[in-house]
């Protein structure tokens, strides 16, 4: 399961990277319309990056601790009764 979550979490990365890409074109090629406007984008990659990061260690922890954790269902024998035909 965890390798469907890696993908989806990167698809979707590869979404939001790719607008910042051309976000940082913008600015590139606007930076003499504003002053701010290169901080902004070096804030936006830092939080982009530190997001990134995050997403991928959360999926990482969320998957091993299903994974260590016995997931089939352990059912009480004594509330089961058996039946004869």
């Amino acid at each position: 399961m965890i390798g469907a979550y890696l993908g989806l979490y990167t698809f979707i990365l590869l979404f939001v990277w790719g607008f910042f890409i051309v976000a940082k074109i913008h600015a590139y090629k606007f930076k003499n319309f504003s002053y701010h406007i290169e901080k902004v984008t070096m804030s936006l990659f830092i939080s982009l990056l530190v997001l990134s990061i995050t997403g991928y260690i959360m999926i990482f922890f969320m998957d091993t601790s299903s994974f260590w954790n016995d997931s089939t269902e352990k059912r009480n024998s004594s509330s089961m009764e058996e039946v004869y035909y």
